[in-house]
């Protein structure tokens, strides 16, 4: 009879323990990745910017050029380590998006002795995909459902820094 007891006070253990190591997996179930999108990409690339003023920031801008998709799609967001931006039709070009994903200071975050006043600051999103530095998701919506596209070895293009700005002139 201990034996019995023993075995269901294990297993019943176990399970537990089971089901806590699994709570933090999965985290990218309601972003199911699809192999076949009704889009063929003709160009992905990312170029790393810098403001050249101060306080004018810096971040990255990532291209996605698609050589033909279907009325029935629309580009919504891309995904890029660890961000997530909407995409942008380019002005210049009918079949071009742009996610831009500018890098932020975190001015925001309250560091206090007080933890009352640090409970105010808010935790990160969760990112829903792992991600490589050179592979992004596109979430596109094809007749009326969501999907998501990962696309891999995307290039980089040559760092954009801006000049800096003319100084007024006292005239």
């Amino acid at each position: 009879m201990l034996f019995f007891k023993n075995i269901i006070a294990f297993c019943t253990v176990s399970l537990l323990l089971f089901s806590f190591f699994n709570c933090g997996s999965g985290h990218t179930s309601s972003y199911k990745l699809t192999q076949d999108p009704p889009f063929t990409i003709d160009d992905v690339f990312y170029q790393d910017w810098v403001a050249g003023v101060q306080d004018g920031g810096s971040g990255t801008n990532l291209h996605i050029t698609f050589k033909d998709f279907t009325k029935d799609v629309r580009i919504d967001s891309i995904f890029f380590r660890n961000k997530t931006s909407k995409a942008k039709n380019s002005p210049q070009a009918r079949k071009q998006y742009i996610g831009y994903f500018k890098n932020k200071t975190n001015r925001d975050m309250v560091m206090d002795i007080d933890s009352k006043k640090e409970a105010k600051n808010t935790p990160p999103k969760p990112f829903p995909f792992e991600l490589a530095d050179n592979e992004t998701v596109v979430s596109y919506v094809h007749n009326g459902t969501t999907h998501y596209y990962k696309i891999a070895n995307i290039r980089q293009k040559e760092m954009l820094a801006y000049p800096e700005s003319k100084p007024q002139d006292d005239n």
